[in-house]
């Protein structure tokens, strides 16, 4: 009795630490696709409600995505999404060049025929967003992310290095991806999915050196855009 006791005690005490990581998750999922975007205010009786909780796990949650930064609590504000000065933006499209350059390198050799197919379809939809009518602009800034995020995952993980992996999700900071696919127009999608197609081409050809160069070159067309894009809503917030 003693130790079936213990076995539920354990069972109960892995579910209750489970809890958390689980409302971590889903509202990391929230975050990453663009469902609550940067400056956004992150109210726990909110969440907890939506997502059919307590507010301790959600609490819990919140502490989690604050440091992995995703998420900054502030005294008297409460959590909110994680904002960024051209700074941040600079230090993080500079890692991002070197950590997914060397996982697109290592992919050219490593990837499989069905991740280049996968690949194939998303540069497809991607390309063909443009044509489709949505219900607002977010709707589409949120598909537009999903499938970008996939794309770029699909490489790192065709890198075969788990740690590379990890490095670069702590690296990639999604709400600043979402805002930046907020701000892109006609010609900065235009030039993203070329570079997509870039990729795919190298990747296809197992040419390692021309996919890290390319993705690098990806990587810092959209830092440059960021900044511009960021200075120029700093400023027209500072009128």
């Amino acid at each position: 009795m003693e130790a079936k006791g213990a076995w539920i005690g354990a069972v109960r005490d892995g579910r209750e630490r489970s809890g958390p990581a689980r409302v971590f998750e889903r509202l990391r999922r929230l975050i990453l696709d663009g469902e609550y975007g940067p400056n956004e205010r992150l109210i726990e009786e909110q969440l907890a409600e939506r997502l059919g909780v307590s507010r301790t796990p959600v609490r819990q949650a919140l502490t989690m995505l604050q440091s992995e930064g995703l998420v900054e609590i502030a005294p008297n504000r409460g959590a909110v999404v994680c904002s960024f000065g051209v700074e941040e933006v600079w230090d993080i499209y500079d890692l991002r060049a070197v950590l997914e350059g060397h996982a697109a390198r290592r992919a050219a050799a490593r990837i499989e025929a069905g991740e280049l197919a996968r690949l194939r379809e998303l540069a497809g939809e991607m390309e063909g967003l443009c044509e489709r009518e949505f219900a607002g602009r977010e709707e589409e800034i949120q598909l537009l992310v999903a499938r970008n995020n996939e794309f770029h995952g699909i490489i790192i993980t065709a890198s075969r290095n788990r740690r590379l992996g990890r490095l670069v999700r702590r690296t990639v900071e999604l709400p600043l991806v979402f805002k930046a696919f907020f701000w892109y127009g006609p010609h900065e999608r235009l030039v993203s999915n070329h570079y997509h197609r870039q990729l795919l081409g190298a990747l296809e050809n197992g040419d390692a050196e021309r996919a890290e160069i390319v993705m690098r070159e990806h990587v810092y067309e959209g830092r440059d855009f960021v900044i511009k894009a960021l200075k120029e809503d700093q400023r027209s917030e500072a009128r």
